[in-house]
Order: structure tokens, then C-alpha cells, then sequence
């Protein structure tokens, strides 16, 4: 299995709830810029998990966008992926999926929780989860390991 872990794009800083915050004109093009890059490795996604959160749903409106809209029918909005959500629920949730049968997942969250759940997984997290950024993490016999970390190439 492919586990794509994804920290949101770059959002504004200010809103009078955080959970309301909306991504930048920069966070909507890191978003695109990746949702480009997920759909070149040709993976088709079994599920995506986006936190309840306006920056991580406008991030995953930003790379449905680019695969056409197909992700609409993969989408699991979920609390548990907020910004202090349980890594170990998160991880339990995960394995149960792989072992459902899934394939590819991508996950759309927030710091802390992105780290946490590498960390969790693997053991270390290796990543500095920019805005946008990803860790491919690829699923072997009960043996997670990082396999790729896709940072956005600086934006003009």
C-alpha cells in the first residue's frame, strides 16, 4: 500500500475560528502544484481522508480538481485528522484500511498530527512538513517506511 500523508497548503493567518482559516493564493497553487505531481505517479486512490478543517477541504478541492474530479466519491471527511488528532487511532485506522484491501490512500491534515503519524508508523519522521508538502509511505508486509518526500518547488 501507498499512504500519501499531506500537510495542507498555505492558509491565512488570521480567522476567528482556526478551523475556519481558508487556504492563500499561494496554498491553492501548492496544492495544485501537488495534486499534479500525485496524479504523475499514476496511482488511482482507493480513499482520501481530509480533516473537517476549510484549509485541508479547499486542498483537497484544489487536486480534485486536477484529477477531473474523481477523488469526489473517495473522500472521507474525518475529525480524527485535525491538528491535534490521536496518531495511534489515525495509524489503527490506517492498518485496518490496508488490510481491507486498499491500496492508495492520501491524507490531508496539519502539523503536529502529519509528523505524529509518520513518526508513528515509521518509527521517525524525516520530513519538515512545509504547507503543501508530502511523504509517500509505502506499506510492505506490516512495514511502513518513508519512500518519497514531495516539498512544492518555491512559488514566484
Amino acid at each position: 500500500m501507498h499512504l500519501f500523508i499531506m500537510r495542507h497548503g498555505e492558509a491565512e493567518l488570521m480567522a476567528n475560528l482556526d478551523k475556519a482559516r481558508h487556504l492563500n493564493a499561494n496554498g491553492r497553487e501548492q496544492s495544485r502544484l501537488q495534486g499534479m505531481w500525485l496524479k504523475s505517479t499514476a496511482l488511482e486512490f482507493d480513499k482520501v481522508l481530509v480533516s473537517p478543517y476549510t484549509r485541508a477541504l479547499e486542498t483537497f478541492d484544489e487536486i480534485n480538481q486536477v484529477f477531473e474530479q474523481q477523488l469526489s466519491d473517495k473522500l472521507e471527511v474525518w475529525e480524527g485528522i485535525t491538528p491535534y488528532g490521536d496518531s495511534g487511532l489515525v495509524s489503527s485506522y490506517v492498518a485496518l484500511l490496508e488490510k481491507e484491501g486498499h491500496s492508495n490512500l492520501l491524507l490531508i491534515s496539519h502539523l503536529p498530527l502529519v509528523g505524529d503519524i509518520v513518526k508513528e508508523l515509521c518509527g521517525r519522521n524525516p520530513a519538515s512538513f512545509y504547507p503543501g508538502a508530502i511523504v509517500d509511505i509505502h506499506w510492505d508486509n506490516d512495514q511502513p517506511k518513508v519512500n518519497d518526500i514531495k516539498y512544492v518547488s518555491k512559488i514566484a
